[in-house]
């Protein structure tokens, strides 16, 4: 019993430990360069344990330090983020249409980016995949940093033991191993794939401020999905299933059928429909006639918006979020949906029952769920440099960076 207890007063203490330096780091992160005393008031920590962490990060080749220039009078030690780190690289496969990538530096800087189309084809989805790797490894050797991270966004959920995406919107992600390919061309161990909903909701939760208690994100685009966090957690369920909203069932308001939520109101479904009045129309298209009048595209969008209205109502019921956020690949469609469903609550809210909700569209553009994938990335990283195991220095074993350790 007494070496259990002390076992157990051990690994507290580390976990401080490792909390306090994950705290520091994260500071260090934030800003162009520290004090110790800027770090501890910060941290509410000793300036002592300040000290004995940084020494430690300074020891390790994490953080530098230099005579600061900033302030008057006797120079202090500055503290930053050793200038050999880092960049991280966000890849976006949740198109069928196209692959894109951005490259950030730790601070979020954009230091490279492109987007290369798809040609129909599973071996073609493929093929291109390698080549925009390919492409990337090239840009990397432009960029005097090492690259801590890589982040890829996949349109639906990602199951992480067998290392497999659905592939119902790509059928490329069929048997295809993405984090094992990507840990293998670029040799890092922190390498992750996120389902882009959650990636895309990170990055709004995280920029609202102050950050609130809970936020649903519900996005409508080429596929349907959504995702709740609480307290800065993703709600991930049994399997990583939660946000698949897409797959709901609804009665299709045109055949009374019931249909995936997805057929119903994504872009592909949208079009169908569309294109049974209006041959050869584009969503852009569809949108701009709709908000002129057109007789045969409003008989199509009023169903559809009201649908997705009536599912956003009875999420709002289910999930009671302190916010609600809708986005679209179509900022437009975003809106119309935020509009209907303020509309449809409106019309048939209950005074009795009080709904403080706010229904909000997405602040940011179509690069938000990169900027999400970036944040995820780099505090994986930031929590491996926290850890306290031992860091090898054979090959193979695992530096700091979270990949192979370079040789010089």
């Amino acid at each position: 019993m007494a070496g259990r207890q002390k076992r157990k007063e051990l690994l507290t203490v580390l976990n401080i430990r490792e909390n306090n330096k994950r705290n520091l780091l994260s500071q260090l992160v934030g800003a162009a360069e520290l004090t110790r005393n800027d770090l501890a008031q910060e941290s509410k920590i000793s300036l002592m344990t300040v000290k004995h962490i940084v020494d430690e990060l300074i020891e390790n080749g994490v953080v530098e330090e230099r005579t600061s220039e900033a302030s008057v009078g006797r120079k202090p030690k500055a503290l930053s983020i050793s200038s050999r780190y880092g960049n991280i690289v966000c890849i976006n496969l949740t198109s069928t249409d196209s692959i894109s990538y951005i490259i950030y530096d730790i601070r979020r800087q954009l230091l490279a980016q492109n987007t290369l189309d798809v040609q129909p084809g599973i071996a073609e989805y493929r093929m291109l995949l390698k080549s925009v790797v390919a492409e990337i490894r090239e840009k990397l050797k432009t960029i005097p940093t090492v690259t801590v991270g890589v982040a890829a966004c996949v349109p639906s959920a990602y199951y992480e033991a067998e290392d497999l995406v659905n592939y119902d919107l790509i059928p490329a992600f069929q048997d295809f191993h993405i984090r094992g390919f990507l840990k293998e061309e670029f040799g890092l161990d922190n390498v992750l794939v996120l389902h882009d909903v959650f990636a895309a909701a990170k990055s709004e939760y995280e920029s609202t401020v102050p950050v609130p208690e809970s936020q649903f994100y519900l996005y409508f685009g080429h596929g349907v999905g959504g995702s709740m966090m609480v307290q800065g957690n993703a709600v991930q369920g049994e399997d990583l299933l939660a946000g698949e909203v897409g797959k709901m069932l609804e009665v299709d308001p045109f055949t009374g059928e019931f249909q995936t939520l997805e057929e119903i109101v994504s872009v592909r479904g949208i079009l169908e429909r569309v294109h049974e009045k209006v041959p050869g129309i584009d969503f852009e298209e569809v949108l701009e006639e709709y908000r002129k009048g057109n007789q045969e595209i409003t008989a199509v969008m009023d169903k559809i918006l009201n649908t997705a209205a009536r599912v956003l109502y009875n999420l709002v019921w289910l999930y009671n979020p302190t916010r609600f956020v809708v986005d679209s690949c179509y900022e437009e469609y975003g809106r119309l949906i935020k509009e209907k469903a303020e509309e449809f609550t409106s019309r048939i809210r209950r005074e009795e029952i009080l709904i403080t909700v706010r229904i909000v569209e997405a602040k940011y553009d179509e690069y938000h769920m990169m900027r999400g994938c970036f944040r995820t990335a780099r505090e994986k990283w930031l929590d491996l440099l926290s850890s306290e195991a031992p860091i090898g220095t054979e090959k193979g074993e695992q530096s700091p960076n979270g990949g192979k350790v370079e040789r010089g």
